[in-house]
């Protein structure tokens, strides 16, 4: 569990660092498909809908944040 605690505060201090506003939560959609492509389309385009800094797809947009 601690490595999901610091990759939490890695995750906030990124957005703090950009003045992206954050708030982490965790949730489960049940009805989310098995199938694995559509899962990866779907988290793709929620990464390229919120631009997180924390994903790599963005950081040509914020440069990279553990470089």
């Amino acid at each position: 569990m601690e490595g999901y605690t610091r990759l939490i505060a890695s995750y906030q201090d990124l957005h703090y660092r950009y003045g992206i506003q954050t708030a982490v939560n965790a949730a489960f959609w049940w009805d989310a498909s098995v199938e694995r492509k559509p899962q990866q389309e779907l988290e793709l385009s929620l990464i390229l809908k919120w631009r997180s800094p924390f994903n790599k797809e963005n950081w040509e947009r914020w440069g990279q944040p553990f470089g």
